[in-house]
């Protein structure tokens, strides 16, 4: 089974992999594969090829899914995902940065933050994920968003997924609204000469 992620890239379309390898003792670890950017169309092809897919498409990835042709999961109610979902509908919406903020119960900075950047990374290497082409503090952050939608589409696969307005979220017990508590450590900054603080 692959396990897939895919956002869009300006008019490009990024496509992350993961797999699953078994070691004589748990946990599992999750294998990384990154491709370069290309057009819905080649992304489709590819999905096609690799068998067993389970695909999470981050916002604006609609096209791949109509470039495939496989069946799309829509949830009626949020809730948990019904156990072998995948199986008759492998793809389904989600959402990279609320992928991070369900697996940290919390919201984290932005993605233009480095502190942001930080926590991703570190939750990506926390979760066994090992890029097999580099290093994850080397990837583009397109990358790192689409192997989020990969391991979403992991978890989607494995019984351990839910929905929230309307997307699919690793986790089956999320709250209903991520606290913004704690998301930047406090840091001092000098009021201007003349500037109210």
């Amino acid at each position: 089974m692959h396990y897939c992620g895919v956002i869009t890239v300006q008019r490009d379309v990024q496509l992350a992999l993961l797999e699953e390898v078994r070691d004589p003792e748990p946990p599992i670890r999750l294998s990384a594969l990154f491709y370069e950017p290309g057009s819905a169309e080649r992304v489709a092809d590819e999905l096609r090829t690799l068998g067993d897919v389970v695909v999470g498409l981050g916002p604006g990835a609609e096209p791949v899914a109509e470039a495939t042709g496989m069946r799309f999961f829509q949830p009626e109610e949020d809730g948990e995902v019904p156990e072998g979902a995948y199986s008759e509908t492998p793809l389904f919406a989600t959402d990279p940065d609320r992928v991070f903020w369900a697996l940290q119960g919390r919201r984290l900075p932005a993605k233009r933050h480095p502190y942001g950047i930080q926590l991703r990374i570190e939750e990506l290497i926390g979760d066994r994920i090992a890029d097999e082409g580099g290093d994850l503090w080397h990837r583009r952050i397109e990358e790192i968003d689409a192997l989020a939608c990969a391991l979403c589409a992991h978890r989607f696969a494995v019984g351990h997924a839910s929905v929230v307005d309307g997307v699919v979220l690793p986790g089956t017990s999320l709250p209903d609204e991520f606290s913004t508590r704690g998301v930047m450590p406090p840091v001092e900054r000098i009021t201007l000469p003349g500037s109210s603080p």
